[in-house]
């Protein structure tokens, strides 16, 4: 009798499971075919990735519960439930018709606001007009972003990429704009109000010299009127640092990184892992021989080496690092398409040589998410017991996971997932990579976590299934499901 109940209930699920996975199905379906008729071209994928969308808000909103997390977190937590909420009514919208690409519908925009400012209002507290004001310019900035992304720049997102990367934006935008102008959070620790001061002022310089490269014609698009862009962007940021740091701003920022003996291990030991990196892309380049799958991921390699070792033993310079890379990394690429040669011409030459077939957008999207993939956590995990260890999220699932499993299936692996390329070997080489280096760490005493093994296995294993299975970009996604699987086991740390 148990055995029949069991059957049925299991057959239950099953039917259940199936129609989910019909209707889902169904609507990427349709989508796809508005796309289409509306001459919307995404990125080749065989889905939309319409799930991505909470990915993001999700991680905010489990840390904004599970952790006592600065007002600003908050804050950001409740504007992605807007931002979310938006993204559902988007997905309604394009199930039915194109038109949201073409006709300005501000229908949806006004509920999500309504959502998120209810929350700010209701449960944080917050000031009525500045609920609804903040609430305001992220759901407008994030739907009007969205379709921006989709529609000016073809074949370089995906509608689920495309959401998370939109979502990342506006809120990163929000946050620095209320932290360091309306004042949200009140900064206590000077280190950290060195760090944020130097990272503020090195992304919005680096705006500004983009903005400026956006705005030349063909014939401004020379080294000469590119040495005065960035004379312009210096002064700009010498004066930010002068006010918010005071007079001897370059000097407290040299001491920070030159009087500590270790500050300066660590500092030489990524100028020479830069350096490895350039010099291995400028032969190749010169060889003018293609990358294949094994040589990207390399830099896979050197990219986790340096978050490895600041997570380890500084997180507070690598938070400084990876925030002053970060607007390096932006300002390569706005290089490399600003048509100022020689630098663009020497960039996009790298460029072909290291391409993938994901980079067949306007933009070389596949090393932008490796950084942001490897940094993301030194934002979103709040400090709390253990947190060290949620901080390797992007070092553990795309710089040695995902690197392991491309090696061990392209060499051995024989049993695919489905039809995809993916092997079941690479997946299990995937997740017994991650445990090992979490294993290696431990033996040589460099992160102390309670219960680190069991709560990176769980981790590995979802990662790992999800690198199998998914056909968005594995290093826009897998640090943010490592995350969520991190904080499925909160409870054991």
């Amino acid at each position: 009798m148990d055995f029949r109940r069991k059957s049925i209930i299991k057959g239950l699920f099953k039917e259940f499971d199936t129609k989910v996975y019909r209707i889902v199905t169904s609507i990427d379906d349709q989508i796809a075919k508005n796309l289409k008729d509306g001459n919307i071209v995404t990125r080749p994928t065989s889905t939309n990735g319409l799930w991505s969308c909470v990915l993001l808000p999700t991680v905010l909103v489990l840390y904004s519960i599970l952790c006592n997390v600065s007002e600003l977190y908050i804050l950001m937590a409740y504007l992605s439930i807007g931002l979310v909420a938006y993204s559902f009514l988007f997905i309604i919208f394009v199930s039915v018709s194109c038109l949201v690409f073409k006709d300005n519908i501000y229908g949806g925009c006004t509920a999500s606001t309504l959502v998120s400012a209810l929350l700010l209002y209701a449960v944080q507290g917050q000031d009525l007009m500045f609920s609804l004001g903040w609430s305001m310019v992220a759901v407008m900035s994030y739907s009007a972003l969205l379709r921006i992304s989709l529609t000016v720049y073809p074949k370089t997102f995906t509608i689920g990429e495309a959401m998370v990367v939109t979502q990342s934006i506006v809120l990163f935008c929000v946050a620095s704009l209320c932290k360091y102008f309306y004042n949200v959070t009140a900064e206590d620790d000077a280190e950290m109000k060195l760090i944020n001061s130097v990272i503020f002022t090195v992304l919005s310089s680096v705006g500004i010299i983009v903005a400026a490269i956006c705005i030349l014609d063909d014939s401004q698009k020379t080294m000469a009127v590119f040495v005065y862009i960035i004379s312009v962007a210096a002064t700009y940021a010498l004066m930010v640092l002068h006010v918010k740091l005071g007079l001897d701003c370059l000097v407290r920022l040299a001491e920070y990184v030159l009087l500590d003996m270790d500050r300066i291990k660590l500092f030489i030991f990524w100028v020479g892992c830069a350096f490895v990196a350039v010099f291995v892309i400028m032969v190749r380049t010169h060889l003018n021989v293609k990358a294949n799958t094994i040589t990207r991921k390399s830099f896979h390699i050197l990219g986790s080496l340096v978050f490895l070792s600041g997570i380890l033993y500084n997180i507070r310079l690598m938070t400084l690092a990876a925030g002053v890379g970060l607007g390096l990394v932006i300002l390569l690429e706005a290089l490399r398409k600003s048509g100022i040669d020689p630098i663009s011409s020497s960039l996009q030459a790298a460029f072909n040589v290291y391409s993938d077939e994901k980079d067949v957008g306007s933009f070389a999207m596949t090393p932008i998410y490796l950084y942001v993939g490897l940094a993301c956590p030194l934002i979103l995990v709040p400090e709390h017991p253990g947190y060290e260890l949620e901080l390797l999220s992007g070092v553990l699932s795309i710089g040695i996971g995902d690197t392991a499993a491309s090696w061990f299936g392209s060499k051995f692996g024989m049993n695919k997932w489905g039809t995809g390329p993916k092997t079941y070997e690479g997946t299990v080489f995937n997740i017994l990579s991650q445990v090992a280096l979490m294993h290696t760490i431990q033996i040589f005493g460099l992160l102390s976590v309670n219960n680190a093994m069991i709560r990176v296995a769980v981790a590995a294993a979802v990662s790992g299934v999800v690198e199998a299975k998914i056909d968005q970009v594995d290093n826009l996604i897998l640090p943010l499901v490592t995350l969520l699987a991190f904080q499925s086991t909160f409870i054991l740390c």
